[in-house]
């Protein structure tokens, strides 16, 4: 699959999730699912997404925005939220919008993101998923908490779910997945 396809689309998945966000309030307890149908593409229902702004400068900075509207299949995507970027260094912040950070931001990004559709009823406790880097994320399930590990141990919990649009599956998240891509 072609890798500037695979990037576009994850742009849209992410910025629809931020969308979704501020319709549906978080829980103490984790998981919201949230089941919401947009009826629209993740691009479109994105735009004015106030928990993923750092995110959306990300998008912006890779290049991936502008192209994020042409984008087709079906995906599901781990997006983080502002508070989940908060955590990195800020060096590492700002070295993912330099030009010369542009492959490695793409990387980042499309960590998050698997190929089809995937509801939180169809996630197991101990799943793989092979992510569209190559890299296996580890599904926890115990009732209504999920949680996704990274290849490096990083757990983020599943804060949002089964936001459903007409071009995937988004779940917020509370952490950067694989932050330190090489």
């Amino acid at each position: 699959m072609n890798r500037l396809f695979i990037t576009i689309f994850l742009s849209i998945s992410i910025l629809l999730m931020a969308f979704c966000s501020k319709v549906v309030a978080q829980t103490t307890t984790g998981l919201t699912p949230t089941g919401i149908k947009t009826n629209t593409n993740m691009a479109i229902s994105a735009a004015n997404a106030p928990n993923h702004k750092v995110l959306f400068q990300y998008l912006k900075a890779s290049g991936l925005l502008k192209q994020a509207a042409a984008a087709k299949g079906q995906y599901t995507v781990f997006a983080p939220t502002d508070a989940a970027f908060s955590e990195l260094p800020e060096a590492d912040r700002r070295d993912l919008l330099l030009p010369s950070s542009k492959q490695k931001l793409i990387k980042l990004l499309t960590y998050h993101v698997v190929k089809g559709r995937l509801t939180s009823d169809q996630l197991r406790d101990g799943q793989t998923l092979t992510n569209l880097t190559g890299q296996i994320l580890l599904i926890h399930k115990q009732g209504n908490t999920i949680t996704i590990e990274d290849g490096r141990g990083t757990v983020a919990d599943v804060i949002q779910s089964d936001i459903r649009t007409t071009n995937g599956v988004v779940y917020s998240v509370s952490r950067v997945l694989q932050h330190i891509v090489e």
